[in-house]
């Protein structure tokens, strides 16, 4: 199965457990998401194009700001995915969007008729995010600007690793080869080049650091369970027994991060980036 096919099913999986957790996950990430469209500064009759868009609320952020006359593109390769935002814009009462499943590798849009781009943990999932970079400055108007995000290290981000620590410790779990992913664009400097290297100008690139809230351990796994395919895949065919032990482990290396009623903060930390077509 090629990395496109892995990719494409594991987001086809995990897109109800997104937009099931959608709420949280825009709660937790709010800081990143008003970093992003602050940095494109959209305006009203603006055109805003939302790559790999997932459940959408970076886009939906901007919606409101390019009315009146502005539209949002909020796309996606998955069309599981793009239904879930669909349901959560109607939800949202967010109408000036319009919903298209894009490869942003070969975007399916003419040159010059984007105002601003968002794309929230996106770019680093693709095969040749350089490729994706060069085609998003293609359908941007000069001067119009990206803003995206990626993750930083592994050890920066226990929200996400400290489960498939457990998983691998105990063997039901196999280490992630090399090659695109959450990780992918985490070394200091990529964004940048990848940014130069596809023709973007006045690049700037900070680090936002944030936590991930949840109410309880219990919560915070099944939250897991639902928007991972990964843990969902290596816990699915576990005994009782074997989950009861998984769960005691995990809560053991979550306890740092638990508070006295039983909260949970987990640290997180990404990049985000800009650059002018």
């Amino acid at each position: 199965m090629s990395h496109r096919q892995q990719n494409r099913r594991r987001w086809t999986t995990a897109a109800a457990g997104w937009e099931r957790h959608a709420d949280r996950f825009r709660r937790n990430t709010m800081p990143v998401s008003m970093w992003m469209v602050e940095a494109i500064a959209p305006q009203p009759g603006h055109t805003v194009l939302d790559i790999g868009a997932g459940i959408g609320d970076t886009g939906f952020l901007a919606a409101e700001l390019i009315e009146p006359g502005g539209t949002l593109i909020t796309s996606d390769l998955v069309p599981e995915m793009l239904s879930a935002a669909q349901r959560r814009a109607e939800r949202l009462g967010i109408r000036n969007v319009r919903f298209r499943q894009i490869d942003a590798e070969t975007i399916d849009q003419p040159a010059a008729t984007i105002d601003g781009v968002l794309s929230r943990w996106s770019y680093m999932l693709m095969p040749d995010p350089e490729a994706a970079l060069r085609d998003t400055r293609r359908v941007l108007k000069p001067g119009a600007r990206v803003a995206l995000a990626a993750w930083t290290a592994p050890e920066d981000n226990p929200w996400t690793v400290l489960p498939v620590l457990e998983l691998l410790d105990r063997g039901y779990a196999e280490p992630v080869p090399p090659g695109p992913g959450q990780f992918f664009c985490a070394s200091e400097g990529t964004i940048a080049v990848n940014l130069e290297a596809a023709g973007f100008v006045e690049s700037e690139v900070e680090a936002i650091e944030f936590a991930m809230r949840f109410e309880s351990v219990s919560e915070y796994w099944q939250v897991q369970k639902d928007m991972s395919l990964r843990v969902r895949d290596a816990t699915a065919g576990l005994r009782a027994a074997e989950a009861e032990d998984v769960f005691a482990g995990l809560t053991e290396r979550i306890a740092p991060y638990t508070g006295d009623g039983g909260e949970v903060n987990l640290p997180a930390r990404t990049w985000v980036a800009t650059g002018t077509a």
